[in-house]
């Protein structure tokens, strides 16, 4: 069982993906993955992100604890309803709490909306992450064309 406080220690900690970051060509989507090691501390952390190529607005990204747990997940352009029954709409990040796991957001500027390379970097920034291995940028994503 997770708590609030070890989610936000693991937010907070250093952490490095030494592997290459890959964007994988999957029906509809471009999809990637990549292991998170957190600099003198034990977690089982995975970076995820997804895009859509021909929508370039539509992507995310999430720092992802034992496989199940959000540590942080970043939503650009799309819609969430808060437990209460609030909209948000647009732009958003998730954070983990006890009683609502990742079901709470809050609206950001931090992130860039327009570049979904530059959203890369900007929510490693924000996570603590460090990347040693290289970014491929999928050529889909250069083109008009897709599959």
């Amino acid at each position: 069982m997770s708590s609030r406080a070890l989610i936000d220690h693991i937010y907070d900690i250093d952490k490095i993906i030494q592997e290459d970051w890959e964007w994988e060509e999957r029906p509809e989507c471009l999809v990637g993955s990549a292991e998170v090691l957190c600099i003198g501390e034990d977690y089982d952390l995975t970076l995820n992100g997804w895009c859509n190529p021909q929508r370039p607005d539509l992507y995310e990204f999430s720092l992802m604890f034992e496989r199940s747990t959000v540590v942080r997940r970043w939503d650009n352009n799309s819609r969430h309803t808060l437990p209460d029954g609030e909209r948000c709409d647009g732009p958003h990040k998730h954070r983990w709490t006890e009683d609502h796991e990742d079901k709470l957001v809050y609206e950001v500027d931090d992130v860039a909306t327009d570049d979904v390379d530059q959203a890369f970097e900007d929510f490693l920034d924000e996570c603590n992450i460090e990347r040693d291995g290289g970014y491929h940028r999928p050529q889909v994503l250069n083109s008009n064309e897709w599959m």
